[in-house]
C-alpha cells in the first residue's frame, strides 16, 4: 500500500461554478454496461474487490493511496488519504512469461468513490491466439466498433474503439471512425481544465455528463502479425469523473478557505 500527495492548484470559483452548473445533471449518470472479466465502470470499491477476486483469486492486490495538499497561507496541510488505484497482478503458469495486470482508477472524494477507468493487460507468449479470432471475440462481446485501425510492419497493432450510442464523443471532432483518443480521467482537480478547453473549442457540450464513455482494445502481435501476444483493454468514463472532480475542487477550496481563517484567528496577539 502506497501513499502520495497531489498539490492543489485552485481553480477560480467562477470556472468551478461553470463546471458545477454543467455537471449537476451528471451526478447520477448511469455507467455503461460494458465489462472486462466482470469489471465495470461505476463500481464501488467493495464491488471492484469482489469482481477481482471472482476473476482471479490468486491475484496479488495492491492499493495505491493519494492525498491532496492545500495551504493555510503559512504552511501546507493534507487531506486524509483515499484509494486512488487498485491493482491486481496475476502470474501465468510457472516458468512462462505469460501474465495479466489489472488497474482500476477511482474518482476522488468527497463524492462517493466509483471506478472511472479500467485497464487490463494480458500477455500470452506460450499459446498466443490468432488475430482474427481475437477480433471476432471482441465484436461478439461489444458489437461493431466505431473505429478499427491496424498499423505496423512485422509486429502489428490493431486498435478497436467503442463509444456509447447516442452520446457525444467529447474531445473529438468529426466522425468517430476517424480515430479516437481515450477520455482522460484523473483525481487532481486541475484536470478540469482539459474539459473546459474542450468546451471552449466546441469539442464538448455544456452538459459534460452526457459525454460518452470510451472502450478500447489494443492488440499487438508477435513478429509475423498472425498471433496476438498482448491484449490491452481500457475503459474510461467522463460522465462520473467530471462531476466528481468538480466536487473535489470545491471541497479543497473550502478546506483552504477555512484553514486560512483559522490561522488568522489563532495565536496570541502581540504585546503593544
Amino acid at each position: 500500500m502506497t501513499s502520495t500527495s497531489a498539490p492543489f492548484a485552485a481553480l477560480t470559483r467562477a470556472s468551478a461554478a461553470i463546471l458545477l452548473t454543467a455537471c449537476l445533471a451528471g451526478a447520477a449518470a448511469a455507467a455503461p454496461t460494458w465489462d472486462a472479466v466482470g469489471l465495470k465502470l461505476g463500481m464501488t470499491e467493495q464491488e471492484a474487490r469482489a469482481a477481482l477476486k471472482a476473476h482471479a483469486p490468486q491475484g496479488r492486490l495492491a492499493d495505491k493511496l493519494l492525498k491532496f495538499t492545500f495551504s493555510d497561507g503559512a504552511k501546507q496541510q493534507e487531506t486524509p488519504a483515499f484509494l486512488s488505484t487498485l491493482e491486481s497482478r496475476i502470474p501465468g503458469p510457472a516458468g512462462s512469461l505469460d501474465n495479466e495486470g489489472i488497474e482500476l482508477t477511482f474518482s476522488p472524494p468527497p463524492s462517493p468513490q466509483r471506478v472511472v477507468r479500467v485497464r487490463r493487460a494480458v500477455t500470452s507468449y506460450g499459446d498466443p491466439p490468432a488475430l482474427p479470432r481475437v477480433i471476432d471475440s471482441f465484436v461478439q462481446k461489444y458489437g461493431k466498433p466505431a473505429n478499427q485501425a491496424t498499423y505496423g510492419v512485422g509486429t502489428k497493432t490493431t486498435v478497436l474503439d467503442w463509444v456509447e450510442p447516442g452520446r457525444p464523443v467529447c474531445g473529438h471532432k468529426g466522425d468517430a471512425s476517424k480515430g479516437l483518443l481515450m477520455t482522460p480521467v484523473a483525481q487532481a482537480p486541475d484536470a478540469l481544465r482539459i474539459y473546459q478547453r474542450w468546451q471552449q473549442q466546441k469539442l464538448a457540450p455544456a452538459d459534460l455528463s452526457t459525454c460518452s464513455a470510451r472502450l478500447r482494445a489494443t492488440l499487438t502481435t508477435q513478429p509475423g502479425g498472425s498471433s496476438v501476444a498482448t491484449i490491452v483493454v481500457e475503459m474510461s468514463d467522463a460522465s462520473h469523473a467530471v462531476p466528481a472532480l468538480e466536487a473535489t475542487a470545491k471541497w479543497l477550496a473550502d478546506l483552504e478557505a477555512e484553514a486560512r481563517r483559522a490561522r488568522l484567528n489563532s495565536g496570541a496577539a502581540p504585546k503593544l
